[in-house]
């Protein structure tokens, strides 16, 4: 299968009171998955939720906010956590990437087995000041989709619709990775919700079709069955906020029993969550 390499994206765009928003994250799920050595299962649950908190995190505006999504739903795969920040970056997390299952009867990706359903989605959206608010639903499925949108009505009562997927090659490769969310803004139809979001329930191929070179902006016209000329556009990446004098700060925190410990045996090694990049410090650093 021949894929385009096209740069992560994000679309907004208001019709008719009906918010529509649709995010290519393909190299940020890539990313992703080649920080931790993802395997499928893993890799497809990181690029959900990636593509969730993108599209969640739309209305981020001061610097040095973000969005941070965490699912754990007691599945094997233990927690997956995503965030967006308001430049665009994007990062994620799962504790164990090397989980493996089969495939379900239809052949796909088994991420709600993988995931679980026994816990809940936490959103925390982190100002710049440092302040955090914090909401959370429990879990519908561990599908991802289903739980961002079960999420979005529990906790802010907004109806939405959610389709998110991606597709991972046989060789681990990333081939896509993407969401559409249909929300209401106040005052919108019920009805043509209803039907804009039946519509988005049938793109259960949303990743084949992003893999075949279709387009966030056409699906989502497409789902509305009208042009839309008025989109907003943002860059999305896939990064992270890691460097080495974050890693002192780790080590500065230690009790210094601890650090002297780590200084006899020569020195001592952090290690990003995120982005598995390798912090070493000599001896002598960890004493200082």
């Amino acid at each position: 299968m021949t894929v385009e390499s096209f740069e992560d994206r994000r679309w907004r765009a208001v019709w008719h009171g009906i918010r529509l928003m649709g995010v290519e994250t393909r190299r940020a799920a890539a990313g992703a998955t080649q920080a931790h050595g993802a395997y499928a299962v893993a890799a497809a649950a990181m690029g959900r939720l990636l593509s969730a908190a993108a599209l969640l995190g739309s209305d981020l505006k001061e610097t040095g906010s973000y969005l941070r999504l965490t699912v754990e739903g007691g599945g094997p795969l233990g927690r997956v956590r995503a965030e967006a920040h308001a430049d665009g970056l994007l990062r994620a997390r799962v504790d164990h990437p090397g989980v493996e299952l089969p495939p379900t009867a239809r052949g796909k990706l088994p991420v709600g087995a993988a995931v679980g359903s026994d816990g809940a989605l936490v959103a925390e959206r982190v100002a710049a000041d440092g302040r955090v608010y914090t909401s959370a639903s429990e879990l519908v499925s561990g599908e991802v989709g289903e739980d961002v949108a079960q999420f979005l009505w529990s906790s802010e009562q907004v109806r939405s619709a959610v389709a998110l997927g991606v597709l991972v090659e046989r060789d681990g490769s990333v081939a896509a990775s993407g969401g559409l969310l249909i929300q209401a803004l106040p005052g919108a139809d019920a009805e043509e919700l209803g039907r804009l979001g039946e519509r988005v329930e049938t793109l259960t191929d949303l990743s084949w079709r992003l893999a075949a070179g279709e387009r966030v902006p056409d699906l989502l016209e497409w789902v509305v069955d009208k042009p839309i000329t008025d989109w907003v556009v943002d860059s999305l990446h896939f990064g992270c906020l890691c460097s080495p004098e974050q890693s002192r700060q780790l080590l500065r925190v230690a009790p210094p029993a601890e650090r002297r410990a780590w200084a006899r045996e020569g020195g001592a090694e952090v290690v990003c969550h995120y982005c598995g990049t390798r912090y070493r410090f000599a001896a002598d650093e960890v004493l200082a």
